[in-house]
C-alpha cells in the first residue's frame, strides 16, 4: 500500500504534478509549510529577478500591497512537442479583485488554469497561491481553491444539496459550517425549491449556477471561473454576476470569458493573453486610455435658451467636424 502511494505521487501519468523522489524525507511533508518563510522568499526573488513583463503592468497596482497578492504567476511555460502553450508568463491576480483573463481560443488560458490546479505540471517556472506553491503544496492549495471548467462537472445521483455538501466536506469543512454555508449558498442562488432535484433534473442555468456555487462553497479563497456564464440564458447570466460580485470580498477571483461586457462589468483588472504570453493587464480605464483606437471630440457651445437651436448647433458642430476629417 505504501509502496503504490509512493509510485502514484512520484509518477502520476499525463495529469497531476509529480513529487521529487525524496518527498517523503522532506521537512514539510511531516510538519506541513510554513507561508510565512516562503512569502520572505517569494519577495526576495520578485526583487532579484528580472520580470519580462515589467513594461506591460500598468500603474493600476502602485497601491496594491504585496501582501494582497492572491495569485503570483512567475515566468510559468508550458511546451508540448510541436507547440508553445505558455512562455514566460508572470503576472499576479489580487485579493478582494476580479480579474478578467482574456484571449482568443488557444491563447493559453485553460493550460493556465489547468497548471495552476494541479491538472497539468509546468515545463519550466512556478506559482504561488496564497503562499503556496503549486509544485510542492497542490494538495494543500486544493482545499482552498474553487475552480469552473468550461463544462459542468455534476454527479447523475446527487441532489443540488448533497453536491454542496459533498464539496465542502472535501475541503475538510466542520460540519456546522457545512450545514450554514449549504444553507445560505441555496438561498443566495435561489435554489431551495431545487434542493432535492438530482443534477439531471436541472435545466441549463440552474446546473451552472450549481457549479459556480460549488466554486465557492468551503471557504475558498482562490476561484477560477473558465466561462462562467456559457450558454446560459440572460436571466441566468445575471444570477451568476450577482453571485460573483456578493462573494468577492475576502477572495481572488479569476475569470475568462468572450464576453467584454461582462469582463468590463465584474472586473477590477483586465489581463489580455496571446500565444501564451501576457501582452497587457491594468484596469478598464487604463487600458481603454492606453490601447483605444479612435479619437475624442469635445464641442464647447455659449449659452443657448432655445433647445432646437442647442441641438441644430451640435449637428452642425459634428457634420463641420466630419467634412474636415474626411477631405483633409
Amino acid at each position: 500500500m505504501l509502496l503504490t502511494i509512493y509510485i502514484e505521487n512520484v509518477f502520476p501519468g499525463e495529469y497531476g504534478i509529480p513529487q521529487p523522489w525524496y518527498y517523503p524525507l522532506t521537512k514539510t511533508y511531516w510538519f506541513g509549510y510554513d507561508v510565512k518563510k516562503n512569502r520572505q522568499r517569494t519577495n526576495e526573488i520578485n526583487q532579484n529577478q528580472i520580470n519580462t513583463n515589467t513594461n506591460i503592468e500598468s500603474n493600476d497596482n502602485d497601491n496594491i500591497h504585496q501582501e494582497d497578492i492572491g495569485v503570483d504567476i512567475q515566468n510559468l511555460s508550458k511546451y508540448y512537442r510541436n507547440k508553445i502553450a505558455l512562455k514566460n508568463l508572470s503576472v499576479k491576480f489580487y485579493r478582494n479583485m476580479i480579474t478578467s483573463f482574456l484571449g482568443r481560443n488557444g491563447a493559453g488560458k485553460s493550460t493556465t488554469w489547468s497548471i495552476l490546479t494541479g491538472l497539468l505540471p509546468p515545463s519550466s517556472g512556478t506559482a504561488f497561491i496564497d503562499g503556496y506553491n503549486i509544485i510542492t503544496d497542490i494538495k494543500i492549495i486544493r482545499k482552498r481553491l474553487g475552480f469552473v471548467p468550461q463544462y459542468n462537472i455534476l454527479f447523475d445521483r446527487l441532489t443540488v444539496k448533497e453536491h454542496l455538501e459533498f464539496f465542502s466536506a472535501l475541503k475538510d469543512s466542520p460540519p456546522k459550517l457545512i450545514e450554514d454555508e449549504t444553507k445560505k449558498m441555496l438561498e443566495d442562488l435561489g435554489l431551495e425549491n431545487k434542493s432535492k432535484n438530482y443534477s439531471t433534473q436541472l435545466s441549463g442555468g440552474m446546473k451552472r449556477k450549481l457549479s459556480i456555487a460549488i466554486a465557492f462553497i468551503g471557504n475558498s479563497t482562490t476561484v477560477i471561473l473558465d466561462e462562467p456564464t456559457a450558454g446560459v440564458d440572460p436571466f441566468a447570466r445575471r444570477a451568476i454576476w450577482d453571485l460573483i460580485l456578493k462573494y468577492k470580498l475576502g477572495r481572488t477571483i479569476v475569470l475568462s470569458t468572450h464576453h467584454l461586457d461582462e469582463a468590463e462589468l465584474l472586473s477590477d483588472r483586465l489581463a489580455i493573453i496571446s500565444s501564451g504570453e501576457l501582452k497587457c493587464i491594468g484596469t478598464t480605464m487604463d487600458l481603454k486610455h492606453k490601447y483605444g483606437e479612435g479619437y475624442n471630440l469635445i464641442v464647447e457651445l455659449t449659452s443657448i435658451s432655445d433647445e432646437n437651436e442647442l441641438r441644430k448647433q451640435q449637428q452642425l458642430a459634428v457634420i463641420i467636424h466630419i467634412s474636415n476629417f474626411t477631405y483633409c
